[in-house]
């Protein structure tokens, strides 16, 4: 499981230096048809900072439960706290995407 969980410590190391630099306002990397259309760009690369400041949270402690964890259980807890991720931040998406769009 160690494996497993630095993966996921690397990953949210990653996703984390993106929401900062979106929470910071920096939004030149940014780019689709939403953020072309929207008059506020900062807000909505603020709002994806947010979403991805989540994510990064959530899939460090993804890692840390799998690490934590002895039993043969411990993927499946894992998956479960990844999933929970990825379904909210999929909802989440989905209104900043209708909040903004135009």
């Amino acid at each position: 499981m160690i494996g497993f969980s630095i993966m996921m410590w690397f990953v949210s190391f990653v996703i984390l230096m993106v929401a900062v630099a979106l929470l910071r306002g920096n939004v030149s990397t940014m780019h689709g048809k939403v953020f072309d259309t929207t008059e506020d760009k900062v807000g909505y690369g603020k709002q994806l900072g947010k979403m991805s400041l989540f994510i990064s949270i959530g899939l460090c402690t993804c890692g840390v439960v799998a690490f934590l964890i002895k039993s043969s259980m411990a993927i499946v807890y894992a998956l479960v706290i990844l999933l929970v991720v990825i379904v909210v931040s999929a909802i989440w998406f989905v209104f900043i995407q209708k909040r903004y769009m135009r």
